[in-house]
């Protein structure tokens, strides 16, 4: 047997997220939240709108066709509530989730017609105000009313293949559903007890749970996505035929510069990987940002790992942006196309990255001179390693309470962050910020010659005119992290920043803060050298004073400080709060 046969053997479950096709009713050039599908939108008066189900439906019926063409054998669809019609809810409700399921029917056939086994998604829990009369939020309840959800799911839709929980995060804060989430799961040994009375059903019925440990480190359980302790109690008698663990492939959000998870190379249990092919802290797609060299690498870590299962690939899902191309349909990114490409090709062939990129150039860019189109592809990569992440930050193992800290702060999604308190998180933890000033000036050039590259070709002008411009915007960005931030500098930026807003008003949003801080001690960088650590493993201090006190402290210094907190912590994601619980 080959090494390709072992590895498309070794590799069965290869998913793909199934959201693009319900938001090509929705393109309007807002800023929208692309963690889930929009269901919600889609009723009024509690019915389905024809006109929407015919938009997706048509969508979903090339979409599928395409992924399941490149190679991808499941699909995921948001999500569970939108099906389940519990005998407690009133008839207008009731009315709602009935033609949710009538239209899923049709959803269900056109990813069966193409090949594809079909994967639901729910969040533990999900959440109305039926429910909570109905549980009183009692652990038990809650638990026999979600095997309820799951049993009614697989007796009326047979042709479900499995579910995909999340357990760690919950719906956003600017999140209007009839079934917004709540995360109830708070303890290692609460999870045990809930997998202990799910798994039975769906291995009486032959189904897959496919098990997410990612969490943004909320409560006991929040650090399930890397501490061995904690799986351990949560999986470690959990012995089922239908139970397969699904993690990222780092023990943070999908970014660069971070290792492969320990907990996938010592798994106890069959996994999958989780990789994201639109890369939400990136630029979404506008602009290349190859993943091959990356997950090439985590790929041959996994080379010899025999409970590897498969994939999940998110080529849609994930962020808050204003960005609307949809990976695989008519306004595609072709970027999110090549990630979405490379990752199931270097999991299911032993193809290197390099080839994988020339192989889809020479297929999806046949009129394009495929050495500058290769080039500018590499030249993205190098600046997104160089100029979009702080590299000597980026490289860093920083802990703060159940968490990871990001590679990446100074770029949310589609926003730029620039103020005092990130330059000083920047400052404490990077030495040789002179060394990386001098880096960004070797780098100018090559910044330039995005643009030289992009005349060149027929593919995006607009999009990588606005990349290109974003990177030379970047640059001046870095100099007031790098280097002095007084009145002088603070005026270069606002000059540079109107600028760019002229040029390109839908290009990336800034958001500046200048106001100094006036408790002196804190600019020493004391603060952070306290509260953050290097290793994932707990301190003493971490145990008993850290996380009980940050969590009760926040609530106040959150009131104190607020005009520090930026809008995009206030208005999108699950909210600050949630990382102090």
């Amino acid at each position: 047997m080959t090494s390709t046969d072992q590895r498309s053997q070794q590799t069965d479950l290869l998913l793909i997220d199934g959201s693009a096709p319900f938001f090509t009713p929705f393109i309007n050039g807002e800023r929208k939240n692309w963690s889930k599908a929009p269901l919600t939108e889609l009723q009024k008066h509690g019915r389905i709108d024809e006109e929407y189900q015919t938009t997706i439906l048509k969508a979903l019926n090339c979409y599928c066709r395409k992924v399941r063409e490149i190679g991808y054998s499941a699909i995921t669809f948001d999500d569970l509530a939108h099906l389940t019609l519990f005998d407690f809810y009133p008839y207008l409700l009731s009315r709602t989730v009935h033609s949710y399921q009538e239209f899923f029917r049709q959803v269900f056939a056109i990813a069966c017609d193409a090949g594809l086994a079909i994967y639901m998604t729910t969040d533990i829990m999900f959440w109305n105000r039926f429910i909570e009369s109905h549980t009183k939020r009692h652990d038990a309840r809650l638990r026999e009313l979600f095997v309820e959800a799951v049993e009614r799911l697989f007796d009326l839709f047979p042709e479900v293949t499995g579910i995909v929980t999340r357990i760690g995060e919950s719906d956003g804060v600017d999140v209007s559903s009839l079934f917004k989430s709540r995360m109830v799961i708070r303890t290692p040994r609460q999870c045990n007890r809930w997998l202990k009375e799910v798994l039975p059903v769906f291995e009486s019925h032959g189904k897959t749970l496919l098990f997410r440990t990612w969490g943004l480190g909320a409560f006991r359980v929040g650090d399930i996505i890397w501490n061995e302790a904690t799986e351990k109690v949560a999986f470690g008698d959990i012995d089922s035929p239908a139970f397969v663990v699904s993690r990222k492939y780092a023990a943070a959000d999908f970014f660069r510069y971070l290792p492969l998870n320990e907990r996938i190379i010592h798994s106890q249990h069959p996994h999958i990987v989780e990789f994201q092919a639109r890369r939400e802290y990136e630029g979404f797609g506008v602009f290349p940002a190859y993943v091959g060299r990356q997950y090439q690498a985590y790929r041959d870590q996994l080379a010899d790992n025999d409970l590897l299962r498969g994939i999940s690939v998110w080529c849609q899902t994930g962020g808050w942006s204003h960005f609307e191309r949809l990976t695989f349909l008519e306004t595609s990114s072709p970027w999110n196309e090549l990630n979405t490409v490379a990752t199931l090709q270097l999991f299911t062939s032993a193809k290197n990255a390099d080839e994988i990129l020339r192989e889809f150039c020479q297929q999806r860019f046949k009129q394009e001179n495929q050495a500058i189109l290769i080039e500018l592809i590499q030249l993205y990569d190098k600046l997104i390693d160089q100029i979009w992440y702080f590299v000597p930050f980026a490289r860093q193992s920083l802990w703060f309470r159940r968490l990871r800290v990001p590679p990446l702060l100074w770029i949310f999604w589609d926003t730029i962050l620039v103020n005092r308190a990130l330059r000083l998180v920047f400052r404490t933890f990077m030495d040789n910020s002179k060394e990386v000033r001098i880096n960004d000036k070797l780098l100018r050039s090559e910044i330039r010659q995005l643009h030289n590259l992009t005349k060149k070709l027929n593919q995006s002008p607009e999009q990588l005119g606005l990349a290109a411009d974003t990177f030379e915007l970047l640059y001046a960005l870095r100099r007031f992290y790098l280097g002095k931030a007084g009145s002088k500098r603070e005026k270069k930026v606002c000059t540079r920043l109107k600028k760019y807003h002229h040029k390109h008003p839908n290009g990336f949003l800034v958001e500046c803060d200048f106001s100094p801080f006036r408790i002196r001690w804190i600019t020493t960088g004391l603060f952070f050298g306290i509260i953050l650590r290097n290793q994932s493993r707990y301190r003493l201090l971490d145990r008993f004073a850290l996380i009980p006190l940050t969590g009760w402290l926040f609530p106040l210094v959150k009131r104190w400080q607020r005009h520090r907190i930026s809008d995009l912590a206030e208005r999108q994601a699950v909210g600050l709060e949630v990382f102090f619980r």
